[in-house]
């Protein structure tokens, strides 16, 4: 068995994932070109790509964090809601949640123009890097909450207590007892934040027209035909996201043991402040969601100079349902999306069997498994251009090429959950399914597959979910009978379809968002 797990799992992460990262890095190699860097825009979005990628990492570590020690450590009015709604990001697909803010902050956008009008601030919408870290801050603080959540919720309050009566300050007392035990989690979503703001293409390409980074720029160089430009620059971007390995590097700490105690805010100034930042918090997690389903409904051509639309229509929904060519995207998404978690499923399970159990074979599946992890989308994309873009391949395989992304890109995440979910299965089960006569495939189906099934459909739903929202390789990949939904909503918004992009978004999202309880309901389950 482990010997068919392995084979099986080096042929999969081989042909998908070691020979298209090879090709790219010799074709690379042999075709640099020097003058995508030192021309143009090149070095320049090397150092923004940098510089966005760290203040990312700054502005979601303090917002993350300070909202995980707030719903951890104290108790006040609207704090259920404001934890249930802590997640709400992870709902918005990339180029959606960057659409609703265009046309909330944009340079045409609600607020600024409302701003100008009410106030005569003219010009005040923000721009360029301060727009893009912005939406960064809003969609990747999630990683420091939820790991900042589960590492503080876990806290010894009797190590603190210990430290306070030893005379230690409250400042002493946090830098030398809980930061330690924070450390892991905070760098662990540090390299998440780090790496997917310097993948970011959404927010970058409608943006930062005068902040070049290096994910629109490899898609530009792409769009010229000029293919050597594109390598040279995709060989730079994994670089970065290698560097931000490298940089933050997750050290073991030991922890404390016991559930922590949330404490109470008892004065009535502390729960008025408590109360009003909790309401403020839920309206701005909740807007940008709110945006999208409120601009479906307007007749984008009645809407001209007022600010706030009066016209409204339902013809933006009809189109979609009535027009088989309309419906094409949002059927192409779900059936590449679900192939893709398919796939993902059936090798991460033998690779998380393999690294979860600690079989031979395991540290080398380990190792290929995670190799898209540090490799952004446009990288991805760029490796399967490289080595499936053949004459001798049959034109059917192209269409295979975009679940194929969707895999590449996703097959880390299930098989880190399936590993889990596999080592924390007590092996003695099995052992006694075996001296009780069972033969070993019907151990692992009557005992194990219960037991483990919720972590694994928590796992391919999550899968499903990223699939249906994947922008950055989607519009390096697609073909015209493959175009996602995402792609289709790029071009109707770029065009004169505005309407229908928003209601293109608002099924997305809905599509999305139900995976995403899913999945959660699903993970509450693990054993």
């Amino acid at each position: 068995m482990d010997v068919a797990a392995f084979i099986f799992c080096t042929a999969a992460l081989g042909v998908a994932v070691l020979y298209p990262t090879v090709r790219l890095l010799i074709r690379a190699a042999w075709e640099w070109q020097p003058q995508a860097i030192v021309a143009g825009d090149g070095w320049t979005a090397v150092v923004n790509t940098l510089v966005m990628s760290f203040a990312s990492v700054a502005c979601s570590g303090v917002v993350g964090t300070a909202l995980a020690v707030l719903l951890t450590q104290y108790d006040f009015p609207g704090r259920a809601t404001l934890g249930g709604l802590a997640y709400l990001p992870l709902t918005l697909p990339p180029l959606v949640g960057v659409l609703a803010f265009y046309f909330l902050i944009g340079r045409d956008g609600i607020f600024p123009v409302a701003m100008e009008r009410w106030f005569g601030l003219a010009d005040c919408a923000p721009r360029g890097p301060i727009a893009i870290l912005l939406i960064h801050t809003y969609s990747f603080y999630v990683f420091f909450y939820s790991m900042a959540s589960s590492a503080l919720s876990g806290l010894d309050p009797s190590l603190i207590e210990a430290a306070r009566t030893l005379g230690a300050s409250r400042i002493h007392a946090f830098r030398r007892v809980t930061l330690p035990l924070l450390r892991p989690a905070l760098v662990g979503a540090a390299l998440l934040t780090f790496m997917t703001s310097g993948a970011s293409f959404s927010a970058p390409l409608i943006f930062g027209n005068d902040y070049p980074m290096l994910s629109v720029r490899i898609y530009e160089e792409m769009s010229k035909y000029n293919e050597a430009g594109a390598l040279t620059l995709t060989v730079l971007l994994a670089g970065v996201s290698l560097l931000g390995v490298l940089v933050f590097r997750t050290r073991r700490a030991g922890g404390g043991g016991s559930k922590g105690v949330r404490r109470a805010v008892r004065s009535r100034a502390g729960r008025w402040a408590a109360g009003v930042f909790s309401a403020a918090s839920i309206v701005l997690l909740l807007t940008p969601h709110l945006a999208i389903v409120w601009l479906s409904f307007v007749d984008h051509q009645a809407w001209t100079t007022e600010l706030i639309p009066t016209t409204f229509t339902w013809s933006n929904y009809v189109e979609i349902f009535q027009d088989p060519r309309a419906f094409a995207p949002i059927r192409n998404s779900l059936w590449m999306s679900a192939t893709a978690a398919a796939a993902t499923l059936l090798v991460g399970v033998p690779a998380g069997y393999l690294i979860g159990r600690r079989r031979p074979g395991g540290r080398w599946v380990n190792l290929a498994v995670m190799i898209p992890w540090a490799l952004p989308g446009t990288v991805v994309a760029m490796n399967l251009i490289v080595a499936f873009n053949d004459p001798w391949l049959p034109r059917g395989v192209l269409a295979f090429i975009l679940p194929t992304a969707y895999f590449v890109r996703n097959i880390p995440l299930l098989t880190r959950m399936a590993a889990a979910s596999i080592a924390s299965f007590d092996a003695t089960l099995i052992e006694a399914g075996r001296t009780l006569g069972a033969t070993p495939l019907r151990c692992m189906v009557v005992i194990a597959g219960p037991l483990i099934a919720p972590g694994l459909i928590a796992a391919t739903a999550l899968v499903f979910a990223l699939s249906l929202g994947e922008f950055v390789a989607s519009i390096l990949l697609y073909r015209p009978n493959t175009l996602p939904i995402a792609v289709q909503i790029n071009m109707q918004l770029r065009g004169s379809g505005i309407g229908s992009g928003f209601a293109y978004s608002v099924l997305l999202l809905i599509l999305v968002t139900v995976t995403f309880v899913a999945a959660r309901r699903f993970s509450s389950r693990v054993i």
